[in-house]
């Protein structure tokens, strides 16, 4: 095997021309079911209003009613549930209140029900159609976790592992053919494969930079699920720990929850705001404290802060802050998706996708084809 220049490739090209083929052909397939996926969990939002199942969203009310009241709607509603979690989303569901029961006694997340509330009048909306889950949620499942809870999030990081060689490796491989070829330039009158190669390099260099986001994004969402228990037993189990208590009543709390966000929104920094409530007795708090996460706004809107506030007196009993891994991964899920720029950016994210999905099956082609060509020689010369 020789260069145009006579020479043989040096030990570096080839080790990186075997990574590219090998750590592509691997993640090939699983990495076709990515991008079919992620085409349409780029547009979730737009798909599960579509499809009713989150209730439109009335907007901004002046005169919202307290918290407390839509908690009481839901347990007049459901007396065999209590409230693990209360969300508070002003961007994307402004005036929406949404509250993730479970059954009393229970404190496992993945077996909670989600119910809404209008905020400015305390009611409960129809939940009809909406309890089986979701499109969305049950591509998002195939998407981040293959169906495997947290191993199928490792798996995922994996894939993307190998994508992410694969992209590197091509990389090094394309450097020579790019200073011999000029950008976008192709050898048409000289057989197929070598169109589809020219093809296969120049989509390649145009989404290179988009690949590499997204791969090392999702490399990093794969563990998630494993840094959020780090976390969980790490920081917020130390506070958890420090500050325990009499438990109180998981179902009706002493103090509600409009006095615990008013006491976390106090203790936030300037322009932060509550986004969740977890309430006592769940994992991610005490059978005493409420755990209210705030988040930032501008640059650390993605960003969040755990107050522990006792449910008994009302006050701040502690303050846990996101470790580095955390923000790492958090920071992460908007660029993965595009879910931070609008519409306009969604397409770019869409665009980007189908081109790399094109040149994962066109390098899949490619190796086939070289393949088939050296068989047929092989048959020839044999014969």
């Amino acid at each position: 095997m020789t260069g145009k220049n006579g020479k043989a490739p040096s030990r570096w090209y080839r080790a990186n021309l075997w990574l590219h083929r090998w750590a592509s052909l691997v993640a090939t397939l699983p990495f076709l079911m990515l991008c079919l996926t992620g085409t349409v969990l780029i547009f979730h939002e737009e798909i599960d209003a579509a499809m009713g199942m989150v209730p439109p969203t009335p907007g901004l009310s002046a005169t919202d009613r307290p918290l407390a009241e839509s908690v009481d709607t839901v347990l007049a509603a459901h007396p065999d549930e209590k409230v693990a979690l209360v969300g508070i989303d002003t961007n994307d569901h402004p005036g929406l209140l949404l509250l993730a029961t479970v059954r009393n006694g229970d404190t496992n997340f993945d077996r909670t029900t989600l119910r809404f509330t209008h905020l400015a009048s305390a009611k409960l909306l129809d939940q009809s159609g909406r309890e089986d889950g979701t499109l969305t949620g049950f591509l998002l499942e195939l998407h981040a976790q293959w169906f495997m809870g947290p191993i199928g999030e490792l798996v995922g990081a994996l894939i993307a592992l190998l994508v992410l060689v694969s992209l590197l490796s091509g990389l090094v491989v394309y450097a020579p053919h790019a200073r011999r070829v000029a950008f976008g330039a192709f050898r048409r009158g000289r057989g197929p494969r070598l169109v589809q190669l020219d093809l296969h390099n120049f989509i390649g260099a145009v989404v290179l930079g988009w690949a590499l986001v997204v791969t090392l994004t999702g490399f990093l969402l794969g563990f998630g699920t494993l840094a959020t228990g780090l976390w969980a037993q790490g920081e917020l189990g130390r506070v958890q720990q420090q500050f325990q208590g009499a438990p109180v009543d998981p179902r009706h709390p002493p103090v509600d929850a409009d006095g615990a966000y008013r006491a976390a929104l106090a203790a936030a920094p300037q322009g932060w705001a509550v986004t969740s409530i977890f309430w006592p007795g769940t994992d991610y708090s005490t059978g005493r404290h409420y755990t209210v996460l705030v988040n930032g706004s501008g640059l650390d809107e993605k960003l969040f802060r755990a107050v522990l506030v006792d449910a008994a007196t009302g006050k701040v009993a502690a303050t846990a802050e996101m470790p580095w891994y955390m923000k790492a991964i958090t920071l992460s899920q908007p660029l993965h998706f595009g879910d931070y720029g609008g519409l306009p950016l969604k397409l770019l994210w869409t665009a980007c996708t189908w081109l790399t999905l094109f040149i994962t099956g066109n390098g899949a082609w490619l190796w086939w084809d070289r393949r088939r060509s050296r068989r047929r020689k092989l048959t020839e010369a044999t014969a």
